[in-house]
């Protein structure tokens, strides 16, 4: 049986495709079958996934990307009890792998899934836009890694349309445009009302400007907004910064990159299945970095569905 190999050329400024070119002598000189799928604007990741587990039989995928690659993967797949999923780490966050102790020499990678084994079994979670409609139902995503409100989401939509990214990524340093929004996005944006449902308690934040629903540990390139999330364990855990200055938030940034910035001024934490969050104004959303536009109601919930890791 052949592995599905799914590639975007352009993916990483190109370096996803240059590194596939030389991952493949893992599969030749282990005479491994394999079939590459080179995703293009008109037929995405997601596409190419929906197309191979659409049939109901065992399939087996390993995407060559960023975390972005992975949630469009992630969200093509129709059939997860008989999808078998790997995946190479190449783009600018990679988060997705930081807390699954992937070995990082990528040819390891390979010969770890080639056995067709499942390593682990990762939660899924999903999030419902409910003022955002496509075909007249409320927008849904799944994402693996998070799904954030506000302050996170924000400086990803103000990145993603800054003309300095291309350039940025193309030297590597795609991770800088993220960090001179994120200050622009600090000091220009508005605290709003959020409420909050979660384990059946309603809170009310009343200056909040962030909110970070988590599955994975990792997020934004390594920081641990919530440090004890774990991929398996069925939860999502959520980190909320409210009531606290725009100076005093920058400041817990660098702590949230090891995870120290819980129990500080303004910062809390909770843990539950399903979560649910509506504000007074529109607030940016994204799943995986991914921007799904602004909303003032969302829901976040863990899949019953498993993704099968190869890895």
């Amino acid at each position: 049986m052949a592995f599905h190999i799914i590639v975007n050329p352009a993916g990483a400024s190109g370096r996803a495709w240059e590194l596939w070119k030389k991952l493949e002598r893992v599969f030749r000189e282990n005479d491994s079958d394999y079939i590459v799928h080179r995703s293009t604007l008109d037929d995405s990741i997601g596409d190419i996934c929906k197309r191979l587990t659409s049939r109901g039989e065992h399939t087996d995928i390993v995407v060559i990307g960023g975390d972005g690659s992975l949630n469009d993967a992630v969200n093509g797949i129709v059939d997860f009890e008989n999808t078998y999923f790997g995946f190479v780490p190449c783009g600018t966050g990679n988060d997705m792998e930081r807390d699954m102790g992937l070995p990082d020499d990528k040819a390891e990678i390979i010969r770890r899934l080639l056995d067709g084994e499942v390593k682990r079994e990762a939660d899924i979670g999903e999030l419902t836009v409910h003022d955002i409609y496509e075909e007249g139902k409320p927008t849904k995503r799944r994402f693996n890694i998070s799904s954030d409100v506000g302050f996170g989401a924000a400086t990803c939509a103000y990145a993603d349309r800054s003309r300095l990214k291309p350039f940025l990524n193309k030297i590597g340093l795609g991770r800088l445009v993220y960090l001179i929004k994120a200050l622009n996005v600090c000091f220009t944006s508005k605290p709003a009302m959020v409420k909050v449902k979660c384990n059946g308690t309603v809170k009310f934040y009343k200056r909040c400007l962030s909110a970070i629903v988590m599955n994975h540990c990792h997020e934004g390139g390594g920081f641990k907004f919530c440090p004890d999330a774990d991929f398996t364990d069925g939860k999502l855990d959520i980190c909320i910064g409210n009531g606290i200055s725009k100076l005093a938030f920058l400041k817990v940034l660098p702590n949230a990159y090891k995870g120290s910035h819980v129990g500080m001024r303004g910062i809390y934490q909770d843990r539950a299945e399903k979560i649910e969050m509506s504000s007074d104004i529109p607030l940016w959303v994204h799943t995986d970095g991914e921007v799904l536009g602004m909303t003032r109601k969302v829901s976040m919930r863990i899949l019953p569905q498993k993704l099968k890791l190869l890895v």
